[in-house]
Order: structure tokens, then C-alpha cells, then sequence
């Protein structure tokens, strides 16, 4: 069942809504995934970056990137989106190790310059983006060989998911996805755990704003 335009009346967003401003390192995952929420409630608008292969989408990349979108200065007089009161910024990042290992000095600096501004914030997967997909389906951390790793977590969610996660529909989980990845959370201040994913927090700020909507959906349709 697929449930993008369909099952959704997309609405236009009332001028006090409330934009949730997403900008990701993947060029197609991620961002399958964010938009399917995109305009399904006039109260919430969600703002996904589509990046630019050429873009630079290092984590100090990324948050430069959402500077020039949402920050206006002398330099950059009109910046792509209008920030306002209430209004938030995620950078959704991956704690997958690079050759020079230079990621995790990256990710500190993003998240320092992340809590000096107001409502900007950190989502941060270990290893991938792939944990908070799974989730959405399952209550219990995976155990399997190589999870340290982002190539074996795709693998495993599209083998355990039947026919792989569907950007079109699985999202309606999110709520599931939400509680399982709460959970089963493990880290510390500086980063999350093998296994364990911030994007939940993300998923509230989201899941909060079209919760009535989602949950009517899934009553229609005994999901």
C-alpha cells in the first residue's frame, strides 16, 4: 500500500505554521524519507534540502550548507528559506568512520556551533541512517556480524524488512520508530552507541505536528 498523495490531502502551510528546516547527508534515502511529511499538515511545514551531488556534504559541509539556507547576512542578503520564531534546524548525520577518520572531529564541531545558535539541532545514527528505519518495525536491537559497519545495516534492514523499507509508506511507523528507538538508546553526551540512533528526537518535533492525521490514516486502513 502506498500512501504518499494518497491517502494525504497535501494542504498548504497557514502563515503561523511551524517550519522544520532537514538537511542530510544521504542524496536519496534520507530525503525519501523526510518528505514524505512534507505539507501533510497545515500546521507544520517540512523543508527538506535536496543536495547537490557536487555539494560538499562533509558534516562541516552540511552545516555550512544550512547556514547559507537559513542565515541572513550582508553576504547573503536572501538565503533560501525564512527562518522564524519557533522554527528549527536539523542536520542529520552518520557516525560512519572515513579514511582519515576525520568525521567525529567534524560532528563535535557541528555540534558545537549547533548549541550556540537557537533551535538548531543535532540527529546523529550509529552508524547509519539505517537504524532509525529499522525501527519503525522492530522493538529489539539487532544483533549481527559486521554492525559496525553502514554497507552490512542496509543490507540487513532490506533483508529483514520484506521488499526493503518504502519511503512510501513505512514512514507512517514513525511513532513505532520513535518508542523502539528510545528504547533501545545507548550513548553518551558526545555520540550515540553501536545500534542506537538521535533521530527520534527529530521524529518527535515531526510525529507531534501530524500525529492526528497519522494515527486517523492508520485507523482507516487497520495499520
Amino acid at each position: 500500500m502506498i500512501l504518499t498523495n494518497r491517502l494525504f490531502k497535501r494542504e498548504i502551510p497557514s502563515r503561523d505554521a511551524k517550519s522544520i528546516f532537514i538537511f542530510c547527508e544521504g542524496l536519496k534515502r534520507e530525503y525519501q524519507y523526510f518528505t514524505f511529511f512534507m505539507e501533510k499538515d497545515s500546521r507544520i511545514n517540512v523543508e527538506v534540502y535536496k543536495l547537490n551531488p557536487s555539494e560538499d556534504n562533509s558534516p562541516l559541509g552540511l552545516l555550512n550548507i544550512a547556514k547559507r539556507c537559513i542565515i541572513s547576512s550582508q553576504s547573503n542578503p536572501k538565503p533560501k528559506y525564512t527562518f522564524l520564531e519557533n522554527d528549527e534546524v536539523w542536520i542529520v548525520l552518520d557516525t560512519d568512520k572515513d579514511k582519515n577518520e576525520s568525521r567525529k572531529p567534524q560532528i563535535n564541531q557541528v555540534k558545537i556551533e549547533c548549541n550556540e545558535m537557537e533551535n538548531w539541532f543535532i540527529a546523529e545514527s550509529n552508524p547509519c541512517f539505517e537504524v532509525w528505519l529499522y525501527y519503525h518495525l522492530f522493538s529489539k536491537k539487532p544483533s549481527f556480524s559486521g554492525d559496525e559497519a553502514c554497507s552490512n545495516w542496509k543490507v540487513m534492514v532490506s533483508k529483514c524488512i520484506q521488499g526493503g523499507f518504502d519511503s512510501r509508506r513505512h514512514p507512517i511507523y514513525i511513532e513505532d520508530a520513535i518508542k523502539n528507538s528510545t528504547n533501545n538508546f545507548e550513548g553518551n553526551e558526545n555520540s550515540p552507541n553501536k545500534g542506537s540512533t538521535e533521530v527520534f528526537n527529530l521524529g518527535k518535533s515531526i510525529f507531534h505536528l501530524v500525529e492526528a492525521k497519522i494515527k486517523q490514516v492508520k485507523k482507516d486502513y487497520g495499520l
